[in-house]
């Protein structure tokens, strides 16, 4: 997502592409909950919860920016990392 000439926000639904810790779309919920323990919240995803969720990962050094999972209950089916309030949004920008 860009704004003003400034990307704000990163999509992914792929495979391949993997944050720096380590996380893909495909892990499990445990996975990337013990990934990133004392660190992330869940929600229920406003589609397909309450069996779905959003991991909201967070850093206390950090505010300006989040990491934001979205699964099926089980696995991650995509995420997106970026600049608050941006990541934050559900819709992507069309």
């Amino acid at each position: 997502m860009v704004v003003d000439d400034t990307i704000v926000r990163i999509d992914v639904d792929s495979l391949p592409v993997a944050t720096h810790w380590g996380d893909r779309v495909g892990d499990s919920e445990a996975a990337v909950l013990a990934r990133h323990a004392g660190q992330v919240r869940v929600e229920p995803h406003k589609y397909t919860g309450p069996e779905g969720h959003y991991l909201i990962v967070t850093s206390q050094d950090d505010t300006l920016h989040r990491l934001v999972f979205e699964t099926d209950g089980q696995r991650v089916t995509s995420y997106r990392a970026g600049l608050r309030p941006y990541v934050d949004w559900v819709e992507r920008c069309s």
